[in-house]
């Protein structure tokens, strides 16, 4: 059996201490935002999601053209947590069913297609589990949640991601490593340092 799983791509935040929206930031051929779009897309999964919600209009053109849902969260300045409630409360309120949502930031370009396909394969061999991503020191996402925990996601408090309930469940979750591959970019110092890290 196929499974269906819908790709929830976290997209909303304001880029604050960076003075521009990384979604736009160029990454090899393409901006952040596009490029995470089209690693989505090649996992050919059943549908995608990208919430956005500052600087909406100025991404949403960006991302407009692709085979997308794209969902504005007006209240992204509560935090992480309020975009994946936002996302799975879109899911469940047009009664799309899915048998696992994968969720994803945008601001990991090193985490690549193998990597997600390594969480969907584990999941369809383990499908009552979180499956999560192992970093240097804390598990987090990407991660697959099934469904018996999409109402935890809904009531996630606004300023939590998911790393809340992977801590919650961490002794009955499976976990990938994700190697080196999971640096995230939240200031211009850490965007130049990736950029000169996937040149090599």
């Amino acid at each position: 059996m196929i499974n269906k799983i819908a790709h929830i791509i976290l997209a909303a935040g304001s880029s604050s201490r960076m003075g521009t929206p990384k979604q736009l930031l160029p990454w090899k051929k393409d901006c952040l935002i596009i490029h995470e779009v089209k690693k989505s897309l090649e996992l050919n999964l059943s549908e995608t999601y990208v919430v956005l919600g500052a600087n909406f209009e100025l991404i949403q053109k960006e991302i407009i053209h692709f085979p997308v849902h794209v969902l504005n969260n007006k209240d992204w300045g509560l935090g992480m947590g309020s975009s994946i409630t936002f996302g799975v409360r879109h899911l469940i309120n047009n009664q799309i069913d899915f048998d696992a949502i994968l969720i994803t930031l945008v601001d990991q370009p090193l985490i690549d297609v193998s990597h997600l396909s390594c969480l969907i394969s584990k999941f369809n061999s383990n499908q009552d589990k979180i499956i999560a991503t192992g970093m240097k020191n804390k598990i987090g996402v990407p991660a697959l949640f099934p469904k018996a925990h999409y109402q935890e996601l809904l009531e996630l408090k606004e300023d939590f991601g998911a790393r809340y309930i992977i801590k919650k469940y961490e002794d009955d979750l499976l976990v990938i490593d994700g190697g080196n591959r999971t640096d995230d970019i939240d200031t211009i110092e850490q965007y130049n340092a990736l950029l000169e890290r996937e040149k090599e």
